[in-house]
């Protein structure tokens, strides 16, 4: 059987050409995509402002500068100007559902033993603290905490150290109705206004931690409450006081 070589070739050519005027170029084409553009347009929020408040007139610092740029001043004693926005209670906090305020405070102040147990613990109290904030609307998670802050002495430690002389040198606890002019414990409420003196650092003496800052209370004055930590004359038994033993000679 003979055969043309190249013949189907041009038979498929001449088809082709042949369909050029009349064939829909559509039927060539792919499916259209699913997926279209979108011509809504987004009303997007504008982007928050991060301006630091203005200082504070009396030269001390806000809190928000605190916790944005206040690396460089770790480990420095500092000024800070703010409101009361959190307070730690201990009767609030361990209360149990349908519990007095007496029954409460005795279990806080007056051990005694019930069924072989001894009831009543004054380490359920953490250590007083307080939060402040630049406003008093300012939540916790940006407030700046205060620790170390100074309290009044329980009943349990009144009655275990009876002389006050022996009381005297704890610099952190103070008397119950002691003279306003000595109290160094001063009175604080969320809502007031404060200016705390403190040391700003990233963990306190008796090991409260914050990776942003705390600050360890030395004074404060309370501007609500006309309040102001007192002008005390210096320990005599702090190193160079009247009462502290005398240095040691230098060695030859």
């Amino acid at each position: 059987m003979s055969h043309v070589p190249g013949v189907r070739t041009i038979s498929i050519a001449l088809l082709a050409m042949s369909c050029l005027p009349s064939c829909d170029k559509d039927k060539f084409q792919g499916p259209a995509a699913e997926v279209k553009k979108n011509e809504v347009k987004l009303d997007l929020p504008n982007v928050p402002a991060f301006d630091l408040p203005p200082a504070p007139a009396d030269g001390s610092h806000a809190v928000k500068e605190l916790r944005v740029k206040g690396k460089k001043l770790f480990d420095t004693d500092v000024v800070v100007h703010g409101f009361v926005t959190w307070s730690y209670d201990c009767a609030t906090a361990i209360r149990k559902p349908g519990e007095s305020d007496q029954d409460v405070q005795d279990r806080i102040d007056s051990p005694k033993v019930v069924d072989g147990k001894v009831v009543g613990d004054p380490t359920l109290c953490e250590r007083p603290k307080f939060y402040i904030g630049d406003d008093k609307t300012t939540p916790a998670e940006k407030s700046l905490w205060v620790v170390d802050v100074p309290r009044v002495f329980n009943r349990q430690e009144m009655k275990n150290t009876p002389n006050k002389k022996d009381r005297d040198i704890d610099p952190l606890k103070c008397e119950p109705k002691e003279d306003p002019k000595k109290n160094l414990c001063g009175p604080y409420a969320v809502g007031d206004e404060v200016v705390i003196t403190g040391s700003f650092k990233t963990s306190s003496p008796h090991s409260e931690r914050n990776s942003d800052g705390l600050l360890v209370y030395k004074k404060m004055k309370n501007i609500t409450q006309n309040w102001e930590t007192p002008d005390l004359p210096p320990d005599p038994n702090a190193p160079g006081g009247s009462a502290a033993p005398p240095a040691a000679p230098p060695k030859k």
